[in-house]
């Protein structure tokens, strides 16, 4: 489910926590351990850039990427564009 407040171009600055990634909870097999970003179900975050037209915001994790053996392609450390159905507001 699309939650509304995450997908509105104020969302930037919301604390926020996946609870998914793509849409499941776990990887599919054979997933390289560089890109389980399932592993960062659970931890928190900041919206930093606006939904994207693919309905992705960019998520810059409290937690480190590199700290967790996990990539990041993104220009700002740490951060990850996720489908706003994969994330829930931090109150």
């Amino acid at each position: 489910m699309l939650n509304p407040t995450l997908v509105r171009p104020d969302a930037m600055g919301l604390r926020v926590r996946l609870r998914t990634f793509n849409g499941t909870i776990s990887p599919q097999a054979g997933c390289r351990a560089a890109e389980n970003y399932w592993m960062l179900i659970g931890e928190e975050g900041e919206v930093i850039e606006p939904p994207n037209e693919r309905g992705r915001v960019c998520v810059r994790f409290d937690k480190s990427m590199a700290g967790l053996g996990l990539h990041s392609h993104n220009v700002v450390p740490d951060s990850l564009f996720i489908l706003a159905s994969d994330l829930e507001p931090v109150s």
